[in-house]
């Protein structure tokens, strides 16, 4: 069951929409109007930002800004995203910190893993396209990988639950820590990532606060499928 539940939450963590995608104006596109719409941020940057979102829960601060991304939308996305392995990893009684630790560690592997990166593919003011290129998990290879240590780490709880230790009393163990600790970082270095793949993103500009206008891709779900290897 807790295997289910670790490696369940590497398909559902990015179950929101993607909101936006970002793109220089084409300047000469404004003759064409009244007056000139301005698009704010650039379309690398922007699909920077919602990718390394819905990845690993941590864009950069520049690619933020080109996306026009809010705190709360941030912190909305980060719970699916961070909260779904947050929560699996605190089904094996670890302390608070070593909690943090272990989602630390599965962050920062998702994020030099999958390598997120794009280039602005077609620059045009209604409909810039960004070209998304990362090396998504491998979820079933990723499964077989790690199913050994977590069987091991599995046994092990269970044992000890058995003979009348409570979470709390497991907690407290720094040996029980130890092991813990242990066996889930080899079960996050056991992820297995797919070679680097590409996806076209193409957007279109949309209102947002303070009655600016960012980007947004046209097919969301493409994307969180591509980032997750859904099909």
């Amino acid at each position: 069951m807790l295997k289910k539940v670790l490696f369940g939450a590497l398909t559902v963590l990015l179950a929101l929409s993607l909101i936006g995608c970002g793109g220089k104006k084409d300047t000469a596109a404004a003759d064409k109007k009244d007056a000139a719409v301005t698009v704010e941020g650039t379309a690398d940057k922007a699909v920077l930002a919602y990718a390394q979102l819905y990845a690993y829960g941590n864009p950069d601060e520049d690619a933020i800004k080109a996306a026009g991304l809010t705190e709360d939308e941030i912190k909305k996305v980060q719970e699916q995203v961070i909260g779904g392995p947050m929560f699996a990893f605190a089904n094996f009684s670890l302390s608070k910190e070593n909690l943090e630790s272990v989602v630390n560690q599965y962050t920062e592997k998702i994020k030099a893993k999958t390598n997120v990166k794009v280039t602005l593919k077609k620059d045009d003011a209604e409909n810039p396209v960004v070209e998304l290129a990362v090396s998504t998990i491998n979820n079933d290879a990723s499964t077989k990988a790690a199913e050994e240590e977590l069987n091991i780490l599995n046994k092990a709880l269970e044992e000890l639950k058995a003979q009348g230790l409570t979470d709390e009393q497991l907690v407290a163990s720094a040996e029980y820590q130890a092991f813990a600790l242990e066996s889930l970082n080899k079960i996050i270095d056991a992820y297995v990532f797919n070679a680097e793949s590409n996806l076209e993103v193409p957007c279109v500009a949309v209102d947002k606060a303070e009655g600016k206008k960012y980007w947004a891709p046209k097919d969301i779900s493409a994307i969180e499928n591509f980032i997750w290897s859904k099909k």
